[in-house]
């Protein structure tokens, strides 16, 4: 399944979708099948527009990202902290032997000041790959991070055998086999906390969430014609991402509900 969504999203991200989508355009174009050629070009056209020269992207991540707001003051005793992975890349780590961040970073920044301000009792890091091995994970990353930063490694359970947020939960669950009256706090980007929210509830271990990485500010100002193509694409990628992911989670029966 994991290898399954990601080939679905090849087809499913955004640039990939209109190259495919104008490759077959000029290939019923080449049969002489003019009309539905030319419709599919005035689709490709209209949703180059709506994407690239509108905030549709940003528009849909602040929804996202305002389901759950800023934790600014968090429970005097924390039992446990989970942080789930995805902002770095190990393979430039170990290449250059510096700790090497995607974007994202702030879920290891922010971690640190939890761990270091509240002391959790127990702390998990859930980060794994495709390869499904220490040296290629986020949990390696994260590691070298943390030692780096003075926490003490050796109180930190590094969970690298996860591909998704599904699995980041459900192989923590286990592991720390969480008692129902603990308080636990889970850190993620905050246009991916709903998911993350909507698994852990399916999955009945109760999380307070701590939004990091936010990509949008407070409010919304509109959509206002712009020439930052790149910066708009890329937030409509990312939106329709974790938008694929909550419905596709709810169809696979691991989460209750979509939004």
């Amino acid at each position: 399944m994991y290898f399954l969504s990601k080939f679905i999203w090849v087809f499913l991200s955004p640039l990939n979708f209109l190259i495919i989508f104008l490759l077959f355009g000029f290939f019923l174009k080449q049969l002489n099948f003019k009309i539905f050629s030319k419709f599919i070009f005035i689709f490709c056209f209209c949703f180059f527009i709506i994407i690239g020269f509108f905030p549709t992207g940003q528009f849909l991540l602040f929804k996202l990202e305002h389901q759950y707001q800023p934790l600014e003051v968090l429970p005097k005793e924390i039992d446990g902290l989970i942080v789930l992975g995805g902002p770095s890349s190990a393979g430039l780590t170990a290449i250059y032997d510096q700790v090497h961040f995607n974007d994202g970073g702030e879920r290891l920044t922010e971690a640190v000041l939890v761990i270091k301000k509240n002391q959790p009792r127990k702390i998990i890091f859930s980060g794994g790959s495709s390869k499904q091995n220490f040296e290629s994970s986020h949990a390696f990353v994260a590691k070298k991070f943390f030692h780096e930063m003075g926490i003490n490694t050796n109180n930190i359970y590094f969970e690298y055998k996860s591909r998704n947020t599904y699995e980041n939960i459900l192989y923590s669950k286990k592991i720390i086999n969480p008692k129902k009256n603990e308080k636990w706090i889970i850190i993620t980007s905050s246009f991916h906390m709903l998911r993350a929210m909507k698994v852990s509830d399916k999955l009945e271990w109760s999380l307070i969430p701590y939004p990091v990485d936010y990509r949008t500010a407070n409010n919304f100002s509109g959509f206002r014609f712009s020439f930052n193509l790149l910066n708009n694409i890329n937030n409509f990628d990312l939106a329709l991402h974790e938008y694929v992911g909550l419905v596709s989670y709810y169809l696979l029966g691991r989460t209750n509900e979509i939004l």
